[in-house]
């Protein structure tokens, strides 16, 4: 049986889903995927199939588009129908599904998170609850990644099918780092920040907190994909000199060890993979209680929940100041990501769902 791997572009199957395509690859599955860069996926193969999926504003108001991508998918489903589809990403999930509406699929809704939460507004948690309850009647198996999510599919979708919570997509745990690696550190001096370049992940609130901080000896370095030319441009206007905007590095798991602090204050998130990596490598979090970050980080134990930016300084300075609480959060950091999160166990969880479900 073939498992298509369904995503927006190609980035998200490059970045977390390889490992699974690998893995589901070796149990005796043929792998495909659908995305609107496909010349971009680390998966050669002739059979990956082209869905062009709206990257713009434009493309979302381009009836032209919306017609393109019905023909995309009606081709790929009529050749697939007994094969499983595995969707990803909130955009390819959602046109996925509405343009399949008339077929009998086998569709895994992999939910990296819905596009409400119990902090958003009213009218826009109404709009995106109701677009997913109607979609819920394509799904034949939903897996989460987060406490929300899980409680909802489980107990709010009208349409009700078998549902899971993993631990999100896995990290490489492979090098098991014993808690005398963590290296004692007097004071926090770099922060490190992992984020896509949108106003949702926080970056306006992060300039901000930036001139906050300009004036003391702590530098804050940014990683993300996307266009981080807006941000630093209010850098260069607010004259700020430390904080630094880069782009997305393939080596940044080797380099988040010379880091001492995580700062996280995105608005949205599922189950954030920076979150997960940093504390791996002894870094503690600061963060919104959101989300996601509520399934990862106990305040006061291996990191702290802000209400706000304004909050930041202090509980940096209070872990400058207090350099044993300091160490043992780096501690207690590193053993909070446990074998579960790993590649391995999350890969395996993910195979036996599919073959329970499909009787494979």
């Amino acid at each position: 049986m073939k498992i298509i791997f369904v995503c927006t572009k190609s980035i998200t199957f490059n970045t977390f889903l390889k490992s699974q395509a690998s893995y589901f690859s070796k149990m005796g599955f043929k792998i495909n995927v659908a995305c609107s860069d496909i010349e971009n996926l680390k998966l050669k193969k002739k059979t990956n199939h082209l869905i062009s999926f709206p990257l713009s504003f434009f493309d979302l108001i381009n009836i032209l588009k919306y017609i393109k991508i019905f023909f995309q998918i009606k081709n790929l489903v009529k050749t697939n129908k007994s094969n499983i589809f595995y969707l990803h990403t909130p955009v390819a999930s959602f046109f996925f599904r509405f343009f399949s509406m008339f077929y009998d699929l086998k569709i895994i809704y992999f939910v990296h998170g819905f596009r409400f939460t119990s902090k958003t507004n009213f009218f826009q948690s109404i709009f995106f609850k109701a677009i997913e309850n109607i979609l819920s009647f394509k799904n034949k198996i939903i897996i989460t990644i987060n406490n929300e999510d899980y409680h909802y599919a489980k107990t709010n979708l009208l349409h009700k099918v078998p549902t899971y919570k993993i631990n999100g997509v896995g990290l490489n745990l492979k090098k098991i780092y014993v808690n005398n690696k963590i290296n004692y550190k007097n004071e926090i001096k770099k922060i490190i920040v992992i984020a896509a370049y949108k106003n949702s992940k926080g970056y306006l609130d992060l300039i901000k907190l930036a001139e906050i901080l300009n004036s003391y000896f702590l530098k804050i370095d940014c990683y993300g994909y996307g266009d981080y030319k807006k941000y630093q441009s209010l850098k260069i206007k607010k004259k700020l000199t430390n904080i630094t905007f880069k782009k997305f590095d393939k080596n940044l798991k080797r380099k988040i060890k010379s880091y001492d602090l995580l700062l996280h204050l995105s608005k949205r998130e599922g189950l954030p993979v920076s979150v997960m990596e940093c504390l791996y490598n002894g870094l503690p979090v600061i963060c919104y209680e959101i989300r996601g970050n509520k399934d990862l980080i106990i305040d006061g134990y291996n990191g702290f929940f802000v209400k706000s930016y304004k909050d930041v300084p202090n509980r940096i300075f209070y872990l400058n100041l207090e350099k044993s609480i300091f160490y043992k959060m780096r501690i207690n950091a590193f053993n909070s990501i446990s074998k579960n999160f790993s590649n391995a166990e999350i890969n395996s969880k993910i195979c036996k769902i599919i073959k329970k479900n499909f009787i494979i």
